[in-house]
């Protein structure tokens, strides 16, 4: 996802961890020139996004607003670009309509963007997603592992 969103914004994108006082702060995407920051966060999943996956879209929405906030105080004359890129359209409704998370996205500056990814990738995205639920049914022996215990 990062390299195609990289590949449309014309601007080579790769993993930073940011100082900033004594933490650190790492993004999926960043690319810095004479006079611009571009800062990208990317969630590759596909679907609907239940409750702890909607925590982490909007902890990443955070991380980017903190980012973006640190480096304009620190280089006032430096223009900071942040995007949430997603997977999936049904993904990104996290952050899209009339909701608070929306409304705080525009306020932040964090921009949106769904990548259109091939049907492969988007198929490897599913599988791996369809291996992470524990709601999926154990093939040994029949039953699902929810309410295991």
């Amino acid at each position: 996802m990062i390299s195609e969103f990289s590949r449309q914004l014309g601007r080579e994108l790769g993993r930073a961890t940011i100082p900033i006082g004594e933490n650190k702060v790492t993004v999926d995407g960043f690319h810095r020139d004479d006079n611009r920051v571009t800062l990208v966060e990317a969630w590759a999943h596909v679907g609907k996004a239940k409750s702890a996956q909607r925590n982490k879209v909007l902890s990443d929405m955070l991380k980017l607003a903190f980012v973006s906030s640190v480096l304009r105080r620190s280089h006032p004359t430096l223009k900071v670009e942040s995007h949430l890129i997603f997977a999936d359209v049904s993904a990104a409704n996290v952050v899209k309509g009339n909701g608070w998370a929306s409304l705080a996205a525009k306020e932040f500056g964090v921009a949106m963007q769904v990548i259109a990814l091939s049907k492969e990738v988007i198929d490897t995205i599913k599988e791996a997603q369809r291996r992470q639920d524990i709601r999926v049914t154990d093939e040994c022996n029949g039953k699902s592992d929810v309410g295991a215990g």
